[in-house]
């Protein structure tokens, strides 16, 4: 089709078109002498100014046209060394049912209607390679990170149409203590399969301790927990027992059932200490009778228990998704010790956590003992004027406060009714929540680039989950900081704010579904949301003194490593205003399971944390090649006297879970599916039916091809040449 591109109006130059057309005429019709001449000097002046016309309109061809699209579908393939187990001598492995699966007519028929892209991981990703390259891959990885490669892809492929995936794996993440990372939402169906058949092993009784969930620093006189992940098989059906050690003084035994077939258990403890020190705790997974290997039946650590210190109350309405992760990441912050309530099932408060004398009131004496007060999903009537009154007066002395987002906290009826409003960050009277099915994109403010809750990582603090809520209608006091705000229909309104109120500081979230950085894609190695918190407290915490010149911390990078991996030791000397006195090297030994003492030196060098920040401390880095507990302690010479830190302890397990044998986790595969609305199939021949019948959305994309007419060479040489022949025409009669 023909399109003009002219910007003057059409009519206008139509207009002076005809008038030099008539102006032509007059002209030949009152100058020239009649006859031929006349007749085709006035034609070939026409044709050259209709010549002039056509390119002054600007003439262009459009061409439209209209291409199916191919579907993007993904495969990917677990390489790791597990995938070569197997029930039995006859039975197929792992690996054999995924290449069996691979080798069916849906790769074929797939590959025909859409574009396949192969992954494979063990612990890393692979780049994605075709069908044809997967002919070659071989389990040998040494790890599996099932949880990161996931997350890895969705954000490599993230804005790309994919229409679904198939994963060929048997569950294992040697990375993840818990397996409710499974159950995170996915942008795309996963489609399992089953890769062995369950109940099938048949080999020597075995019991392990996978792995160990224990804070290492806890409060005295509280109840802390303490998360064994038991796994093994040929139990016979009879009970499994747990047994927990403190300095060699049993104190507490849990029995737990783990089926003949194999499976894995959590076995929690809630233990109490009642006075400070520092403890030797083992943990022991009975052997089974006719149990040969026994390596991998202990776990052994040191758990230093101190005084109570920064308290944290947290007051929650019904238990909710934010109250659960939340929860969690205050419990793992070594900084604080919290103390939790929640509104149980007859509307008053119950305990979560051991709260000595503390209870849900905050009268003036508790509030005096409390650094930072969370206030969860609570109206004005839930809390209370008088409670509110107490909080107010609370924060004008210097206490800090968090206000979470929740349907009665932000909307009417809610605590901007109460005598807390004063010191709330918003105003603001009919806020309402957004809620939205499409994530909502989240960015920080400049504002935030200086504030201590998202120090660190500038470059991971540009691209922060998104959420699925926002509370409307509120908006920043003069005296706020807006920190994080959210892309709406409506437009840009505030997520987190912040404000300084007497002496005391005000944080407010406004959203209700913050909990869902735990579970994204984003999460991976980051986890913003334990960063986000970790670092809020602790700029919410009065500031801490600075270390003394003579105290020595040690800590590492991991608690627990498998045999042959490698552990960073770190050090900590004082505070950085003592940099100038500080040693270049600090002396470590290292007291080995068989009782060897090995001294090691830890050069001066930058040390990062968890949460970003980094300081200058003092490194060693150290692989375990013997199974056990490890003791580290650490002494420094400063101005003549010699500092010792506290003993430190690491535990190398003598075992690869790689290799161990024991079943496929069917529980994850089964959560991968279901979370992300894919299925989970049993056999490869009905993931074979399933895929032959996928019903693929190809979709069609049209654009459109332009070319232009008026400035191409032939349309130039022929009015050029009609203007020529014009004036070639006019000299052959001497004619000016």
């Amino acid at each position: 089709m023909i399109i003009f591109e002219n910007s003057v109006p059409t009519l206008t130059i139509a207009l002076c078109l005809g008038g030099a057309v008539l102006a032509a005429a007059y002209s030949a019709f009152r100058y020239l002498p009649s006859g031929a001449f006349r007749i085709v000097l006035f034609g070939l002046h026409v044709l050259a100014l209709l010549g002039l016309g056509w390119c002054l309109f600007m003439p262009g061809l459009k061409t439209t046209i209209t291409q199916l699209l191919k579907p993007r579908f993904l495969v990917v393939v677990d390489t790791s060394r597990s995938m070569n187990l197997k029930t039995s001598d006859s039975a197929p492995s792992r690996w054999e049912t995924a290449r069996k699966a691979l080798d069916m007519g849906w790769t074929k028929k797939l590959s025909s209607e859409c574009n396949i892209d192969v992954y494979s991981f063990d612990g890393t990703l692979s780049e994605g390679m075709s069908l044809g390259a997967a002919e070659d891959l071989k389990p040998e990885g040494a790890s599996t990170s099932l949880r990161e490669a996931l997350t890895k892809i969705e954000q490599r492929l993230a804005g790309l149409p994919i229409e679904g995936m198939v994963l060929l794996s048997d569950g294992t993440d040697t990375l993840e203590l818990t397996n409710d990372w499974a159950s995170a939402p996915r942008p795309f169906p996963i489609h399992t399969l089953q890769p062995e058949k369950p109940g099938g092993w048949e080999q020597e009784a075995d019991l392990r301790i996978d792995g160990v969930t224990a804070a290492r620093r806890v409060t005295v006189g509280w109840k802390t927990e303490i998360k064994v992940k038991v796994s093994g098989q040929g139990t016979k059906g009879a009970p499994v027992s747990i047994q927990l050690f403190e300095d060699d003084r049993k104190v507490a035994e849990k029995p737990t059932q783990i089926p003949d077939a194999g499976g894995e258990r959590e076995v929690v403890f809630d233990i109490e200490r009642p006075k400070v020190g520092i403890f030797n705790t083992r943990i022991v997974a009975v052997p089974l009778t006719g149990e040969k290997n026994k390596d991998d039946n202990e776990w052994t650590g040191i758990i230093e228990v101190v005084d109570a210190r920064n308290r944290v109350l947290y007051v929650e309405g019904v238990p909710r998704w934010e109250y659960k992760y939340l929860r969690r990441v205050l419990m793992e912050n070594r900084q604080i010790s919290p103390v939790i309530f929640f509104t149980g099932g007859d509307g008053k408060p119950q305990a979560a956590t051991p709260a000595e004398s503390i209870t849900a009131d905050m009268n003036e004496t508790q509030l005096s003992s409390l650094k930072v007060v969370v206030l969860g999903n609570l109206d004005a009537a839930e809390l209370g004027q008088d409670r509110a009154k107490r909080l107010l007066n609370f924060v004008e002395k210097g206490g800090s406060l968090v206000v979470l987002g929740g349907t009665k906290s932000w909307t009417q009826g809610g605590l901007t009714s109460t005598e807390l409003a004063k010191a709330l960050p918003v105003e603001g009277g009919s806020p309402t929540l957004l809620e939205s099915e499409k994530p909502l994109p989240v960015k920080l403010t400049p504002q935030a680039a200086t504030h201590p809750a998202f120090a660190g990582d500038a470059k991971f603090w540009k691209s922060i989950p998104p959420v699925l809520s926002v509370f409307t209608g509120l908006q920043a006091k003069p005296a706020a900081e807006s920190l994080v705000t959210v892309d709406t229909p409506g437009g840009t309104v505030p997520l987190v704010l912040t404000q300084r109120f007497g002496e005391g500081k005000v944080a407010v979230i406004l959203t209700d579904s913050l909990w869902r950085w735990q579970l994204g894609p984003e999460s991976g190695d980051a986890k913003p949301y334990k960063r986000f918190w970790t670092q809020l407290v602790s700029w919410l915490l009065p500031k801490a003194e600075n270390l003394n010149a003579d105290t020595l911390e040690l800590f590492t990078d991991r608690d627990d490593l498998f045999l042959g991996e490698k552990i960073t030791i770190n050090a900590r000397l004082g505070d950085d205003k003592a940099k100038d006195k500080k040693p270049s090297s600090i002396d470590a030994t290292l007291v080995y399971p068989d009782g060897r003492s090995i001294p090691y030196r830890m050069d001066l060098r930058q040390v990062s944390t968890a949460s970003g920040d980094s300081f200058g401390g003092y490194s060693v880095e150290f692989k375990g090649d013997s199974p056990g507990a490890y003791r580290v302690t650490a002494t420094a010479k400063l101005d003549g006297k010699t500092v010792t830190s506290k003993p430190m302890s690491f535990f190398v397990k003598p075992f690869s879970p790689e290799t161990s044998p024991r079943p496929a986790n069917f529980e994850v595969l089964q959560a991968i599916s279901s979370a992300s609305g894919g299925s989970y199939f049993e056999t490869p021949e009905s993931l074979n039916s399933a895929m032959m019948n996928f019903n693929l959305k190809a979709k069609e994309e049209s654009f459109s091809e332009f070319q232009t007419l008026w400035r191409n060479w032939p349309a130039v040489v022929i009015v050029m040449g009609l203007f020529a022949a014009t004036w070639f025409a006019r000299r052959t009669r001497q004619m000016p």
